[in-house]
């Protein structure tokens, strides 16, 4: 299996819909990712928040199809040396090391090109098979932060991990 990334374009808003419009994939994800996924959202992502705020946000391609996506959100002022990471691979494409794959060319992107020094990523606690992503990429946990993230009508907490430039 061989992934690559490149960014997204309008052309990507049906299949976009198509693989996030899933409650399994949205249920651990940031509010940006909402349930149910319409075309607006997909509209908006790709037009405005994939590169908000200095985001930098790839699809997932394997297999020449898109089947997920991966993004760096670069810090400011005194933490410029840090980003936060994260990623989502569309359900019919789980347990393939698609996910290990996408974080590892993004981490070493992030390392190589744009000069961080560390990377951050918040999980949420139920979310074992992201843990599992990370630990096999070589990031660690840097602890929970116990009622950290409100989503819908629960409070989650998160497991940060990190991985500091070798």
């Amino acid at each position: 299996m061989k992934i690559s990334l490149r960014d997204y374009t309008l052309a990507d808003i049906d299949r976009l819909v198509l693989l996030a419009n899933n409650e399994n994939v949205s249920r651990y994800l940031v509010d940006t990712f909402p349930f149910p996924y319409t075309v607006q959202d997909a509209r908006w992502w790709i037009e405005t928040g994939a590169g908000e705020c200095g985001t930098i946000t790839r699809v997932i391609v394997c297999d020449d199809e898109f089947v997920g996506s991966v993004g760096l959100m670069p810090a400011t002022g005194w933490r410029a040396h840090v980003a936060e990471i994260g990623y989502w691979v569309a359900e019919p494409y789980w347990g393939r090391g698609i996910a290990t794959a996408a974080l590892r060319e993004m981490t070493e992107y992030a390392f190589r090109e744009l000069g961080c020094e560390k990377l951050v990523a918040p999980v949420l606690v139920p979310n074992v098979a992201s843990m599992r992503v990370l630990a096999k990429c070589g990031y660690r946990s840097e602890g929970c932060m116990v009622q950290e993230v409100r989503k819908g009508r629960r409070i989650w907490d998160v497991q940060r991990y990190a991985k500091l430039r070798d």
